[in-house]
């Protein structure tokens, strides 16, 4: 999931699915209504100009301005908004996330690609300000400043056991009690003696999750120990007790042997009693859907509010739009405006869905057409309810974004260029190591010791002093 004039034409041909019949740089036409062009992501999409007609409609109606949805794939998204903005293209809005490559919130915030809408939000948008909780705006805030709209949907996300349904029933499992390795043990002995099955499914990407801020590859704040110390996540004392006790199922032949190779997808049609996901709180029939099993789960570790959870997911606009302003009214639209969010998000009524009650609808065949990510365009309480899912989600999910602890770091970035070389030499010793230790499939004492070794001749101590410097000064600014 994640990432001129002739480059810009290339692109165009290359891949992109228009809402217009042409792509045109933004401007104000002839009736005063401004054009805005609109980058986003997902599986290119049958109804994607359809959609974006029913959308201009509208907008230019309510808010004298009209929008060109310019969806790229998955897996070109990242190379071409990369390209667009090195090459200083004029666009006006465009998705962006924490976990995209070259495209990401951070690096592009920081190199100037983005506009700082700090004083439009205090300003002009204060309407689109209130609506998002606090603590995505804190997550999206770079040296003072915020460069994005966060998508209000989950505010965090953290690791779940997700259990076999149909064996939690059999066994009369009290899965909502099991947080920990200890007590998952004695099902994991039982499972394996009665159905004689590795019953834990783990794949290369685990990780053993602690309470950790991971500000930078693997080095950050651990939040079971001392919160104003910078650690690198794989030498303390939670990871390690974590892993020597994974090491040991391994051995007892309770996890699969092949886990440092094997891949999350690979668990459909295997048969196994509990694996893990990262998930929101509102994500289990999608796992479902992911294992092609009925699956029950339970929290790990309590979730924690990030800059990378905070930015999951959001809109921004670029440095070099020609209305900056009249984007940003969009934006507010696509986050307060109910009807806006629903046909960006669902198409189409009476075309690809049909409402079954004020805030609830059912699919129709053309839905198919028109399935798209939504937390590409706002606030997920301004959705309707799909049918089968509960009526009062929004106030769920609301609860948890209120309830998630914030990391002591939210806001702060780490400034990377004065350890860039050590951080990449770092991220080589993490990959050599990571999937062999978290899975249990090697010594865990004797690769951790050659780890370290690899990791403080790669620079940690340096990454670490750096980042502890920049962290302190950031809290002395905090008070």
């Amino acid at each position: 999931m994640k990432k001129f004039v002739l480059l810009g034409a290339a692109l165009l041909a290359g891949g992109l699915l228009t809402g217009c019949s042409s792509n045109k740089t933004s401007n104000a036409s002839e009736s005063g209504t401004v054009d805005l062009t609109w980058y986003i992501t997902g599986i290119p999409q049958k109804d994607v100009a359809k959609v974006n007609e029913a959308v201009n409609k509208y907008t230019k109606d309510k808010y004298n301005v009209t929008v060109s949805l310019n969806q790229i794939d998955w897996g070109e998204y990242d190379q071409k908004m990369s390209a667009l903005v090195n090459a200083g293209e004029s666009f006006d809005i465009a998705f962006t996330a924490s976990w995209l490559g070259g495209f990401n919130y951070l690096t592009n915030a920081r190199k100037g690609a983005l506009y700082d809408i700090t004083e439009l939000l205090d300003n002009e948008n204060q309407g689109l300000k209130a609506e998002i909780y606090e603590n995505f705006w804190k997550g999206s805030t770079i040296d003072g400043k915020i460069y994005g709209v966060p998508a209000q949907k989950e505010i965090a996300a953290t690791e779940y056991f997700v259990f076999n349904k149909e064996l939690v029933d059999k066994y009369d499992v009290p899965y909502e009690s099991i947080k920990t390795y200890d007590e998952l043990e004695p099902w994991l002995k039982t499972i394996k003696e009665k159905e004689g099955i590795n019953p834990w499914y783990m794949s290369e990407g685990y990780r053993n999750p602690y309470k950790f801020d991971e500000l930078s590859t693997s080095v950050g704040i651990n939040l079971e120990g001392d919160e104003g110390k910078i650690v690198n996540y794989y030498f303390e004392k939670p990871y390690v007790e974590r892993v020597e006790k994974v090491r040991d199922f391994m051995k007892k032949g309770y996890v699969n042997k092949d886990a440092a190779l094997a891949k999350q997808t690979d668990i459909v049609g295997k048969e196994w009693f509990v694996t893990s996901t990262v998930m929101g709180p509102l994500d289990t029939a999608t796992v479902k859907d992911q294992v092609k099993k009925d699956v029950v789960v339970t929290p790990m570790v309590d979730s924690i509010v990030t800059n990378a959870s905070a930015m999951g997911g959001g809109t921004v606009i670029s440095a070099n739009s020609k209305h900056p302003k009249e984007a940003m009214k969009l934006l507010e639209a696509v986050n307060t405006d109910e009807k806006l969010m629903n046909l960006l998000s669902y198409g189409i009524e009476g075309t690809h869905y049909e409402k079954t009650g004020e805030k609830t609808i059912k699919w129709l065949d053309a839905h198919s057409n028109y399935t798209m990510p939504f937390y590409m365009f706002g606030n997920y309480f301004n959705l309707y309810h799909q049918e089968g899912a509960p009526t009062d989600e929004w106030e769920v999910l609301k609860s948890y974004n209120e309830q998630a602890e914030a990391s002591p770091a939210l806001g702060f970035n780490f400034d990377t260029k004065a350890v860039t070389t050590q951080l990449a030499a770092l991220n080589n010793v993490q990959e050599e190591f990571k999937a062999l230790i978290n899975t249990g499939s090697v010594e865990t004492q004797e690769n951790l010791n050659n780890m370290k070794k690899k990791m403080n001749a790669a620079g940690l101590d340096e990454i670490i002093t750096e980042m502890q410097t920049q962290y302190d000064s950031w809290k002395k600014e905090q008070k």
